[in-house]
């Protein structure tokens, strides 16, 4: 999944849940739902990975994460894994609907 897919989904997810959150307990008579006067805080904390990797000849192989060759059958396989960490927070703000 790419991260711009990703951080859509987790605030598309988090709206979807306290929007249901808040119809449910309006619509039990819980109380009068959710208050989202000052904003909600959503930290992300990503790790992101990239893999390359150079194969050369045919069979099964084994990677581990970082320099590691492995061969099988004749096979050489190389692969080089990055893993950048990304840290952030963003604010959602909410207009409930009213009953």
């Amino acid at each position: 999944m790419e991260l711009n897919e990703f951080i859509k989904q987790t605030i598309i997810q988090i709206t979807d849940g306290l929007v249901e959150g808040h119809k449910y307990v309006s619509e039990n008579n819980f109380g009068s739902g959710i208050s989202d006067s000052s904003g909600k805080e959503i930290s992300f904390d990503v790790a992101v990975t990239s893999n390359e990797g150079e194969k050369t000849g045919a069979g099964g192989k084994i990677s581990i994460a970082n320099v590691f060759s492995a061969g099988a059958n004749g096979e050489n396989t190389t692969s080089l894994t990055n893993v950048s960490r990304i840290q952030f927070k963003t604010y959602l703000h909410l207009t409930m609907p009213k009953k």
